[in-house]
């Protein structure tokens, strides 16, 4: 995983929130957004280390 891609899912988390502090997102896609976030990091960072091994 390149070292810019730990920041952009950072960045994303932050976003959310900040829809949610704003009113534009409901309750409960921001809680899913956070919840699923870092089960996509997980996978595309596994992905890229299995891809660079091969």
């Amino acid at each position: 995983m390149k070292a810019i891609a730990p920041v952009l899912w950072g960045a994303a988390v932050i976003l959310v929130a900040l829809l949610n502090i704003v009113d534009v997102l409901p309750d409960w896609a921001t809680i899913a957004a956070i919840l699923t976030l870092p089960f996509l990091a997980v996978a595309t960072g596994t992905r890229c280390g299995l891809r660079k091994a091969a």
